[in-house]
């Protein structure tokens, strides 16, 4: 069992080092490279915007990565937390029906990341207008929703990216079974529950 939690481990590092190659690849180095290219066509001012913007998007980055204090925090709070910024690029609208009761740290870390996984997949590929997060916790589970309003996609095309690989072995971390329900031009629903012990 021991071997099993670590080479689970060793896997989630692993695709984690991958998003992170990723995220600096795609969009932290092609921004650069475009001031780079641009640099004596801009005014200053206009330099200053996007180097802000770059300086933004690897604090996101940084933020991402740096594990929340999981003791001093409720989930919900946690939640609603890393939702307030992101409000500034799309609407989101949080609802949260939850009771008093202890959720352990990995599980709080777990829900935690598929939360951002998403949230981040939405961001980049979805050209939704709108996010809808829901959590509910009562004594026996969890219930976490996640509705976008954007493009949808067909599910097989897009089964192997990373985000969806994350968000596939954190939920079978906690033992939540999840659905994602799309469409093309309809948006993504995601659904995961998980018994609370």
């Amino acid at each position: 069992m021991k071997k099993e939690y670590g080479e689970h481990m060793l896997s989630l590092q692993e695709q984690d080092r991958e998003r992170l190659a990723e995220e600096l690849h795609d969009n932290i180095i092609s921004q650069l490279n475009i001031i780079r290219l641009t640099i004596n066509e801009k005014k200053p001012e206009e330099l200053n915007v996007d180097l802000k913007r770059s300086m933004q998007m690897i604090r996101e980055l940084s933020h991402n990565l740096t594990p929340p204090d999981l003791n001093e925090i409720d989930l919900a709070e946690l939640i609603a937390d890393y939702l307030v910024p992101i409000n500034k690029n799309i609407e989101v609208i949080f609802h949260h029906l939850t009771i008093e009761i202890a959720i352990s740290n990995p599980v709080k870390l777990n829900i935690f990341r598929i939360i951002q996984e998403l949230i981040t997949n939405i961001l980049k590929h979805a050209e939704a207008t709108r996010v809808d997060v829901s959590l509910r916790i009562s004594l026996n589970y969890l219930m976490l929703t996640i509705e976008d309003n954007g493009r949808g996609f067909i599910i097989g095309n897009h089964s192997g990216g990373i985000g969806l690989r994350n968000v596939h072995s954190r939920a079978q971390k906690i033992k939540a079974i999840y659905k994602l329900k799309t469409k093309p031009e309809k948006g993504t629903k995601f659904i995961a529950c998980m018994a609370i012990q």
